[in-house]
């Protein structure tokens, strides 16, 4: 292993004027120096590709690809092919990160390292960690913490990948979600993940953010939850419950968005009437995922509410 690997930084850009200085500013910043930092202009119509072309001038560390708006998969997918280097990092091009993640993450530790995150909403930064200690992991514990978020969520970014994970992985074009289907296929192909608790990344959670609108798109998460368990379970058929719990939490998520006149809604509900065995004889699931069975299957409204109280 070399002493000083490069790092190859990956950011897809779209309409992010408001926010992509801050997110370059901390990349460009790093303690960490042997940096690869891949900007994909996915179709701006704002001034960021003027900002990008601005950095470029100010760092050769920069490459710089535009391409007419295909998404944020397609956008990483092209990052991934034009990386150099030895492990690969994503930054979404809102959010912005410590100045030390690189260097923290430690390129040469393991295949895959994850660090915790803030969510950062309002000019407030609330950790994402629940107090999981710094863990050394094989494929199996990984994907189960991995699952239950306990520590870290699926989500690509937050995690240094060791560039020959992706050999054979890339991120669904077309599809909302796209981390569901990759972050779990590079586990699988990692023989150690590590785990260390500070968080790093600061994930901006946007009221004008895709996330906090509806349309049937949004039922990607199913498809995608549904093939990333199926496979897990393939390989590692004891973590049964622990997928059995997370396709639940899928629907649980999508029934909380969804309009209550949406022809697919009833599909959800027989979808939970139909598997209540996943919670009720699942000893992995907690008391909280009884408890939104139990509202979810009566009363959507009463989802809803306990949701946001106890969110």
């Amino acid at each position: 292993m070399k002493s000083n690997p490069l790092v190859s930084v990956i950011v897809p850009v779209y309409n992010v004027e408001k926010y992509l200085r801050q997110c370059l500013d901390s990349i460009l910043g790093q303690t960490y120096k042997n940096l690869e930092v891949i900007i994909v202009d996915d179709g701006s119509t704002d001034s960021s590709a003027n900002i990008i072309k601005e950095y470029k001038k100010k760092d050769d560390r920069i490459v710089v690809i535009s391409q007419k708006n295909q998404g944020l998969s397609a956008a990483r997918n092209v990052g991934i092919k034009k990386a150099n280097g030895d492990y690969i990092m994503f930054v979404d091009s809102d959010d912005w990160i410590a100045p030390d993640i690189v260097e923290y993450l430690r390129p040469g530790r393991a295949d895959v390292s994850i660090c915790s995150h803030y969510e950062s909403s309002e000019g407030k930064n609330v950790s994402f960690n629940k107090s999981f200690k710094r863990k050394s992991m094989n494929p199996k514990m990984a994907l189960t913490a991995m699952l239950k978020e306990h520590g870290f969520m699926v989500s690509a970014w937050g995690k240094l990948y060791k560039k020959d994970l992706f050999k054979d992985v890339f991120f669904p074009v077309g599809k909302l979600h796209e981390d569901l289907g990759t972050t779990y296929k590079l586990i699988l192909a990692s023989k150690k993940v590590a785990f260390l608790p500070e968080p790093k990344y600061y994930y901006r959670q946007r009221e004008d953010s895709i996330i906090h609108e509806f349309d049937d798109k949004k039922f990607d998460i199913i498809e995608l939850t549904d093939e990333m368990c199926d496979k897990i379970v393939t390989v590692f058929p004891e973590l049964k419950n622990v997928t059995n719990e997370r396709r639940m939490r899928a629907r649980f998520s999508l029934l909380r968005q969804i309009p209550n006149d949406h022809p697919r809604k009833k599909e959800l509900i027989r979808f939970l009437r139909k598997n209540k065995k996943f919670i009720t004889k699942n000893p992995e699931a907690s008391s909280a995922d009884k408890v939104a069975l139990l509202l979810a299957r009566t009363s959507t409204p009463l989802f809803r509410l306990a949701y946001k109280l106890f969110k």
